[in-house]
């Protein structure tokens, strides 16, 4: 009887359990869809703070983007103000006339250099038929002379070569302390420490600085030079005008270490002369000038 009712209650027990667990299923299927009651979102607090975790998690890309923005920004900013920063190459044409101007300076009052330059006729000097008789005159002072030379000479005409301060040389043909102003430099050019540029016509220039051929170089004849020289030379002889047309000037220097290592120069004239030798005589000639100096130390 004892085994029997204990029976009896074992399986009323076994049947409560399932019955229980049955209703705690239908309770969860039942409400599980409804999200939007007051009393759900409480009970799932927590879910919330998991998915505030959430949001910041997926935010913490954006602190890595702005963080690397940042850091390209900075980059930028580096790059940028070391390209400013960046000292200058060649130089502008104001930079390079006043560097000029100071470092020709320094050469022309202790600087040691090689000069050379050579000036060839195009043209020889035509005075017509009254050839023979200048000719004659010239040649009855000194018999290795005639027109082209006497004349060439003073237009400097010839090859002049000399290692300055050791040898001598005319004044005008070695360097000059130039007082070039930007706007006399024509088709300026730089490129690499070789720096370029021409200088505007001229026609019967003065060695007074006033006009940018003289501001370069005394490297050129005046109506008064050739008038002096050729009366050193004779008498019988007189310049009544000269009309000298100097053009396509065209120089060079390169700059090295921030000195003068090197200065070409090159130019064409024409000239027109009117002799008088018993009777009025016109002529004309015509020559180009390359001049160098090279080994330039100061």
């Amino acid at each position: 009887m004892k085994k029997l009712l204990a029976l009896l209650m074992a399986l009323a027990m076994v049947f409560t359990f399932a019955a229980c667990g049955g209703d705690d299923v239908a309770d969860e299927t039942t409400t599980a869809p409804v999200v939007e009651d007051d009393s759900t979102v409480a009970a799932d607090a927590p879910v919330e703070e998991s998915s505030a975790a959430e949001v910041e998690s997926t935010e913490a890309p954006s602190e890595v983007e702005s963080t690397e923005a940042e850091s390209t920004e900075a980059a930028t900013e580096e790059v940028e103000s070391t390209e400013e920063a960046a000292p200058a190459g060649d130089m502008t044409a104001a930079e390079f006339a006043a560097f000029m101007n100071a470092e020709t300076a320094k050469i022309a009052k202790s600087g040691k250099y090689t000069a050379n330059r050579e000036c060839k006729y195009t043209n020889p000097i035509d005075v017509g038929g009254a050839t023979d008789i200048l000719n004659k005159i010239i040649m009855a002072i000194d018999e290795n002379s005639n027109l082209d030379t006497v004349v060439g000479d003073f237009l400097g005409i010839g090859t002049k070569k000399a290692n300055i301060p050791a040898e001598d040389m005319d004044s005008d043909y070695k360097i000059k302390a130039t007082s070039l102003k930007p706007e006399d430099l024509g088709s300026f050019a730089a490129k690499d420490g070789v720096y370029t540029f021409t200088l505007k016509n001229e026609t019967n220039p003065k060695k007074t600085g006033a006009t940018p051929f003289n501001r370069f170089t005394n490297d050129f004849i005046t109506h008064e030079e050739v008038v002096d020289g050729i009366a050193e030379f004779t008498t019988a002889i007189k310049v009544n005008s000269t009309t000298v047309n100097y053009k396509n000037i065209k120089v060079e220097v390169k700059v090295v270490d921030g000195k003068i290592s090197n200065i070409k120069y090159s130019y064409a004239f024409d000239a027109k002369l009117a002799l008088k030798a018993v009777v009025t005589i016109n002529g004309s000639g015509a020559a180009v000038t390359n001049g160098v100096y090279s080994n330039i130390k100061y």
